[in-house]
């Protein structure tokens, strides 16, 4: 597995849009192999966003690269509305999820109808 990191810098008044823009394209990139995508704020408010995503294999993450499904979640007005520095790989040396933890905790993500 591989984990990609991507620094972003949101305007404030697109938060809304780039979290709804996230969540309506979760079945595409799930489709292409996607695991997970988290959006990570500071704690304190102020700095960059951090994009998280975990991929099965660097196959698999360079394949979705190259597809006309993420040339068209980019080609949107939200994602042109951002800055992006670039992705930096990380491959998975250690460490683990609780996934029964993560069971159990209420959904608290922003879903495409609330923020529409």
């Amino acid at each position: 597995m591989i984990v990609c990191l991507r620094t972003v810098a949101i305007p404030p008044h697109e938060r809304t849009r780039y979290l709804a823009w996230i969540a309506e394209g979760r079945p595409v990139r799930e489709a292409h192999g996607l695991l997970a995508e988290l959006v990570l704020e500071p704690a304190a408010g102020d700095g960059d966003t951090m994009v998280v995503t975990i991929w099965p294999s660097q196959e698999v993450f360079d394949a979705w690269i190259a597809t006309p499904e993420r040339d068209a979640l980019t080609a949107s007005d939200v994602h042109r509305s951002v800055d992006y520095r670039p992705i930096t790989r990380y491959e998975i040396a250690g460490g683990y999820l609780n996934m029964a933890g993560l069971a159990v905790q209420p959904d608290t993500f922003p879903t495409t109808e609330a923020s529409s």
